[in-house]
């Protein structure tokens, strides 16, 4: 209700100086009728487009899959993004956000790489970031030390897909807090603070 405050105020407006203008008139002058119904299209139309426009919203639900990049096993966290208005929501776009900056990340649809259409009362998953979880059969679950160097913990992809090898991905290793957020031609951006959970092989989402 809030983003149409603007163009319902407006157009209040413009009927009160109708009726004030008829009351002091004492008929309703035709010059200030055809401006009062011209300036009256305006927020009608803005509200209309406000009403129409799509609305993206991150869900807290986080997906989490299984997958392998060259014989590497990780946990995928996929989050989820919804758009709950009325029109498709074009060019989206998503962000891993930190204190140094941001990078792009890729949707989970290959055809919609790297840049997603989100239907109306639809949704889309975004692979946000991926967990060690087991190795080649000399490595397994733990990594020694040693090797850490070589097999990195916690991994983004890159807008246009998931590398081949782990080594080749975006490391995120040690980072604790950070933030999603989504972007779109013709909607209001959005956003959600992360907890990267290394020992639970998990992200936690937090939505003001």
């Amino acid at each position: 209700m809030v983003k149409y405050t603007y163009s319902i105020l407006s157009g209040a407006l413009i009927i009160v100086a109708l009726a004030i203008s008829y009351f002091y008139f004492g008929e309703l002058n035709p010059v200030i009728a055809a401006v009062g119904g011209l300036m009256f299209a305006i927020p009608i139309r803005f509200f209309w487009l406000s009403f129409t426009s799509p609305i993206l919203k991150i869900n807290e639900r986080v997906e989490r899959r299984t997958f392998h990049l060259g014989g590497w096993e990780y946990i995928a966290n996929r989050i989820i993004v919804e758009n709950t208005g009325k029109s498709a929501a074009r060019n989206c776009k998503g962000y891993i956000v930190t204190e140094t900056g941001k990078e792009r990340v890729c949707w989970t649809v290959p055809k919609e790489r790297p840049k997603a259409t989100i239907n109306a009362k639809d949704e889309e998953r975004l692979d946000f970031c991926a967990f060690y979880e087991n190795g080649p059969a000399h490595h397994g679950p733990v990594v020694v030390e040693s090797e850490r160097d070589k097999v990195p913990m916690v991994i983004a992809p890159t807008e246009e897909e998931w590398p081949q090898k782990p080594s080749e991905c975006r490391r995120l290793d040690g980072l604790e807090k950070c933030k999603v957020l989504i972007t779109a031609d013709n909607a209001e951006p959005v956003d959600a603070d992360i907890r990267v959970l290394i020992k639970d092989k998990r992200i936690e989402i937090s939505i003001d």
